[in-house]
């Protein structure tokens, strides 16, 4: 069996020194964020850890809330680019889907959790901030469209009436969950693990999608993707492998989301 490739949080190279300079100041900012909050975090505190003073950073930032939204948006373009990376098609070959969804979910829990207070303040400001808002839904999007992609790619056939749309869904749904579970019960649903929460929402979403004959009922035709290739032998496996968004059609919602 081929063993599941190793995924990591994407950070493009830096060019310019003061990019570089930028950097240290949002990495001490996120480091920060992440042990004491984004309130409790202090200018002093953050020109500090970065080794920069605090003249210099009122003279870039203005103030704390114009880091914070400069360090959004650098989660967000590193998190569509590590979207880019985790999905792309040649990761996943010879890996059954059910592996595949339930190991993009074990990392995508391990993100929202590195990443809690970041994403607590993000969805605090995304609720007064349209532009912001729109860095979440944005970013849920790419991850739909990367995973409708993948699907086509591989030739998956979904009995979902509308398999566009049902992989929008089953995202905006494994995105609040993740959301929900980051924000308000770190400690899992009744103590239960990441991993079986990965392997339980590849569940929802398997039978969700109507993936083969796991699709509701099993007597709904297969349709395949549009543009997908020649469907794969499907197989009932014997077990799985051991910001602001909007719904389609719905209305914004604050929150990171998918913001992952």
């Amino acid at each position: 069996m081929k063993s599941l490739p190793r995924l990591e949080w994407v950070r493009p190279a830096l060019q310019a020194r003061s990019q570089q300079t930028l950097e240290r100041l949002l990495d001490a900012a996120e480091s920060l964020v992440a042990e004491v909050g984004a309130e409790r975090a202090t200018v002093a505190d953050i020109t500090r850890a970065a080794g920069s003073s605090v003249g210099a950073f009122y003279a870039r930032f203005g103030d704390k809330e114009g880091l914070l939204r400069c360090l959004f948006e650098r989660f967000y373009a590193q998190a569509h680019a590590t979207t880019a990376a985790v999905l792309a098609p040649e990761r996943w070959r010879d890996i059954s889907l059910a592996e595949s969804l339930e190991h993009l979910l074990g990392f995508m829990l391990r993100v929202f959790r590195e990443r809690r207070e970041l994403i607590a303040a993000f969805g605090v400001r995304a609720a007064r901030d349209p532009e912001l808002a729109e860095l979440g839904e944005k970013l849920g999007q790419g991850i739909a469209d990367g995973l409708h992609a993948l699907l086509r790619e591989r030739g998956e056939a979904l009995e979902h009436p509308d398999p566009r749309a049902a992989v929008e869904i089953a995202v905006w749904l494994c995105l609040s969950a993740l959301e929900a579970r980051a924000l308000y019960t770190p400690a899992g649903i009744r103590g239960l693990d990441e991993q079986t929460i990965a392997t339980e929402l590849t569940r929802v979403c398997l039978r969700y999608l109507g993936v083969g004959d796991l699709g509701v009922g099993g007597h709904v035709a297969a349709r395949a993707l549009p543009g997908a290739g020649p469907r794969r032998d499907e197989r009932r496996p014997a077990g799985l492998a051991t910001g602001t968004r909007r719904a389609p059609g719905g209305d914004a919602a604050a929150g990171a989301g998918a913001k992952s």
